[in-house]
């Protein structure tokens, strides 16, 4: 007949608690994620205000006036901006606030920030329309 193989286990060992190490990065402060969102409204100011500059749609004027009051709500300061050119084509400059919108979206989603978020999917839909209108 048939025997099974007696295999020997290894012996169990009892693992000391070790500590814990944390590889993911620490919670930012609520003030730190403020500033993040705040930084992002303000890019997007700036090229709202680039938008106006050059085709003085009076729907910039309206747009620049709610991220302004959105930033003031927030209550934190404005990070300092580097001033740098922004590119000449109208289409690609729509699609850069496009994508700064989405980053606020982004960034105001994580933090559950309803008001910011509308605000964000707003623009998003003002610059996908602009861009199209561009483009044809």
């Amino acid at each position: 007949m048939y025997e099974q193989p007696k295999i020997r286990t290894a012996p169990r060992r009892a693992y000391a608690a070790r500590p814990r190490t944390e590889t993911a990065l620490p919670p930012r402060a609520p003030a730190d994620r403020q500033t993040q969102v705040v930084g992002h409204l303000t890019a997007l100011l700036d090229v709202t205000r680039e938008l106006h500059a050059r085709t003085a749609d009076p729907d910039l004027v309206d747009a620049a006036a709610a991220l302004t009051t959105r930033i003031s709500e927030l209550g934190t300061a404005s990070p300092a901006r580097s001033a740098h050119p922004y590119p000449d084509d109208l289409a690609l400059l729509h699609t850069l606030a496009f994508d700064l919108a989405g980053r606020v979206l982004v960034v105001a989603a994580a933090q559950q920030d309803t008001r910011t978020a509308i605000l964000a999917c707003r623009r998003m839909d003002f610059h996908t329309a602009a861009r199209e209108a561009v483009q044809a």
